[in-house]
């Protein structure tokens, strides 16, 4: 916080500063700040701006300063200082809608996951088709844990059944990748 009080960092009589010596800001330390991250009013994150939309979220009060720079960061007009955080706390509650992380996978993205790689042992033709490991016809859904990058000829000698009922194993165990 600035100056010891709650609210917006905005000033004309604190007396941090960060300047060239003359009195004045090096704006290379400020165009080069790192995105400023914002928490809703619970403390939960919610997302990083730039420096431009945390200063306009500062001098609209929507957001306070949680967390300064070490060494602080100033922004001088002839009529106030602005402090830059590396943290701020929304002033009130965001609701942020509940998003269901999907389970589905396209087939593009099995063979995409599994770089066009025929999953099953020994075979070293290029995936075109997608596999059920458990098989559909059984239950096995359309997830990323049970389906496999696999070529036309494994998928047929695999047929109707698990890996290990056609004499079969996988490369690796099929994976949800990261931020999908």
């Amino acid at each position: 916080m600035r100056c010891g009080r709650k609210g917006p960092l905005v000033s004309s009589s604190c007396s941090t500063r960060t300047t060239d010596g003359k009195g004045r800001l090096d704006m290379n330390t400020i165009i080069s700040a790192p995105p400023v991250r914002v928490f809703n009013a619970d403390y939960s994150p919610l997302d990083a701006v730039t420096w431009q939309d945390a200063v306009g979220m500062l001098l609209r009060e929507v957001a306070f300063a949680l967390e300064p720079h070490d060494p602080p960061r100033v922004l001088r007009s002839p009529s106030a200082e602005i402090e830059l955080p590396k943290s701020m706390l929304l002033a009130r509650y965001a609701a942020v809608p509940y998003r269901r992380v999907a389970d589905h996978a396209s087939r593009s993205e099995i063979l995409r996951r599994d770089a066009h790689v025929c999953q099953y042992a020994g075979c070293g033709a290029r995936a075109t088709t997608i596999d059920h490991v458990f098989p559909r016809s059984r239950g096995g859904g359309n997830t990323w844990s049970n389906l496999v990058a696999c070529c036309a000829e494994c998928n047929h000698r695999k047929a109707d059944r698990t890996p290990a009922e056609a004499g079969m194993r996988l490369i690796r165990e099929p994976f949800r990748p990261a931020g999908v």
